[in-house]
């Protein structure tokens, strides 16, 4: 952006009407800015120019022919509001927040019923059936020495992510609790941290709940699933640490949920990865605790948006933005992530809510019926 086309932002930015957005903080943000006469700082330039996003965004979802409903618009602002603070936060600290939540159990075994859906507590489900349906788990085994999980935690250190919030498997989780809150250790269950760091030798050291675990446990991550295939169009599944995580999805129902035999659902959301190509994201929440760790820094984060869309009711079920982190990616095209496949920074792709949709689908009503 040159020096016009800044000036030109600033001009219209002034001009705009900023009562339309719904965030009180974001709105009192923009109103100081307004009235602000002398120059703007580049952060503060980084901020207007995410205010305007979200100012275009508002109108278009009101426009007549789009047909969205007052959740799914809503959805689609805090999509927008997550993505914008993410990619500044990027910007200036050079890395992302940390504590995310992520979705899988802590081994990645029950807490399910038996048709391998995620139970909360005794009145339903944590995830909603269409989460349950696009997004799944990989739960390689932590052992000493090199190998996919080792990199995956250097990769993740070295974008500032060391530590995931994360469901104890053998704990109960009351009724009453609310979705949003429920991987939040502070909420009165049985919610803590995962912990990752790589030690002096090279090996991985993982603690949950500040207790170290042993080697050969596995633990679990929420992915977005993946699937490989050749030139010729044959299955190569998708394999890490010894783990397919080609059909790994949260709900097995393979009659209501048919397999995927390529990765197309990734390669919508980044046309960076191709649909046959065998890649490790890992898919986590962008829930409660995440602000408290940008406390200090020059880009602090005050809020995350609740993500509840026509089908996810936060009341019912988890409803967050679920921001996507690509890990590794099949350079050999075997179907079999090896170590040094393993990214050395852990990079973002994008930003789904709790049905796996992009903006551009939650704007577009792709899930509609009729």
């Amino acid at each position: 952006m040159n020096i016009k086309q800044m000036k030109g932002a600033l001009s219209k930015f002034r001009a705009a009407d900023v009562s339309i957005i719904k965030d009180d903080a974001m709105r009192a943000k923009a109103q100081k800015l307004q009235a602000k006469q002398k120059g703007f700082t580049l952060l503060e330039l980084l901020i207007v120019i995410t205010l305007l996003a979200t100012l275009a965004t508002a109108a278009l979802v009101a426009y007549n022919g789009i047909g969205e409903t007052a959740s799914d618009t809503a959805a689609a602002n805090n999509l927008l509001a997550a993505q914008s603070a993410l990619n500044n936060y990027r910007a200036i600290e050079s890395g992302y927040p940390n504590q995310w939540d992520n979705l899988a159990n802590v081994d990645g075994d029950d807490l399910t019923d038996a048709s391998g859906a995620v139970v909360a507590n005794t009145n339903g489900e944590l995830l909603a059936p269409e989460t349950l349906a696009f997004f799944g788990q990989w739960e390689p085994s932590v052992e000493v020495g090199d190998n996919v999980l080792r990199r995956v935690a250097i990769a993740l250190n070295a974008v500032g992510i060391d530590e995931l919030q994360q469901i104890d498997v053998n704990g109960v989780i009351p009724a009453g609790i609310i979705p949003n809150l429920v991987f939040n250790e502070s909420g009165g269950h049985t919610a803590s941290e995962l912990e990752f760091e790589v030690e002096g030798a090279g090996n991985v050291e993982v603690e949950w709940a500040e207790t170290e675990i042993t080697a050969g446990t596995s633990i679990a991550f929420s992915i977005i699933p993946s699937h490989g295939v050749d030139d010729t169009g044959t299955s190569l599944g998708c394999v890490a640490d010894g783990v397919q995580i080609s059909d790994s999805r949260f709900n097995r129902n393979a009659t209501d949920f048919p397999a995927p035999t390529d990765s197309s659902v990734l390669n919508l959301i980044n046309d960076a990865i191709s649909q046959g190509e065998c890649t490790l994201v890992l898919a986590l929440g962008y829930g409660k605790d995440v602000p408290g760790t940008t406390l200090g820094s020059k880009v602090e984060i005050a809020q995350v948006p609740t993500l509840g869309t026509d089908n996810v009711n936060p009341a019912n079920h988890y409803a967050r933005a679920i921001a996507l982190f690509q890990v590794a990616s099949d350079t050999s095209e075997n179907g079999i992530i090896e170590p040094n496949e393993v990214f050395k920074k852990a990079r973002l792709i994008g930003i789904v809510d709790p049905e796996g949709r992009m903006i551009d689908q939650v704007l577009f009503g792709a899930n509609q019926e009729g």
